[in-house]
């Protein structure tokens, strides 16, 4: 989920599922090396925690880690189980359906705004095993392009004009007793698009996608004229982002909790 607000609308959070196929077509993939940041060498088990269509997935498995991916909508997970190798689940980070420290690390791409907070934190320090990672990813619009700030003027509306449309997740992490000291980076990358690609990232956004048709129609055709004076075809339009990344590991209490719960599952 791209630069969506706040998600704390279950309606928005919900509208993923109807527009899968534009999300997979229309949003950008991670750069390899923001997951090679996250993670470090080595062939790892990895949770991709609301994976959607598998973006992250994807960058995850062809690094050779071994990945799970998780996501409450069966329309997104139906396009990620094209990828070769990847196992899929149907699940929620409040309820995560895996076994007690089964995974290396925990990677969440474009969703951790959507969870509960209180009830998700816990669920993914018990499925982490000692030492494991929790890795953070937003792929953020560079909005200082203007012909960029223009078209998420369109689809953000006053939350745009306001300041309204990113999520920071440091304030959670920092106030939570499950995990520790949080590192940053930031990863600069680019997404080829064409008019009908444009047109599909943003039908994938959720403020978009939960509009009447004839609202969403209108916003549609305003990205349309963005493209139609900004692009030069048959070169692609070069969307410029830039990939936030957090990574933190659990707190010497999380592991604590964890061994009183269960012993920790081996490595498969």
């Amino acid at each position: 989920m791209s630069t969506d607000e706040p998600g704390s609308d279950p309606g928005r959070a919900r509208s993923f599922g109807a527009v899968a196929a534009a999300y997979d077509a229309g949003r950008p993939t991670f750069p390899a090396e923001a997951l090679s940041w996250l993670v470090g060498p080595g062939r790892l088990q990895i949770l991709d925690l609301g994976a959607g269509t598998g973006k992250l997935t994807a960058v995850a498995a062809a690094l050779g880690h071994d990945v799970v991916a998780v996501d409450p909508s069966e329309e997104m997970l139906a396009v990620c189980r094209r990828l070769p190798g990847v196992d899929t689940m149907v699940g929620a980070a409040e309820s995560i359906p895996l076994a007690h420290a089964s995974v290396d690390a925990v990677l969440v791409g474009q969703a951790f705004h959507w969870f509960d907070h209180a009830r998700a934190l816990p669920e993914i320090a018990r499925v982490l095993r000692p030492n494991g990672v929790l890795g953070l990813l937003w792929n953020r619009s560079d909005t200082v392009v203007p012909w960029v700030r223009r078209i998420h003027r369109a689809m953000m509306g006053e939350d745009f004009l306001a300041g309204n449309d990113q999520f920071d997740p440091m304030p959670i992490l920092l106030q939570s007793d499950l995990f520790s000291y949080v590192e940053t980076a930031r990863f600069r990358h680019w997404h080829d698009l064409d008019r009908t690609g444009l047109r599909q990232l943003a039908q994938s956004h959720s403020r978009v996608a939960v509009l009447t048709e004839t609202r969403r129609e209108a916003v549609l055709e305003q990205i349309d004229a963005i493209y139609d004076s900004t692009a030069r075809p048959p070169e692609p339009l070069r969307m410029p982002y830039f990939t936030e990344c957090y990574r933190t590991r659990p707190s010497d209490l999380a592991n604590y909790r964890r061994t009183l719960d269960a012993p920790v599952a081996p490595p498969v």
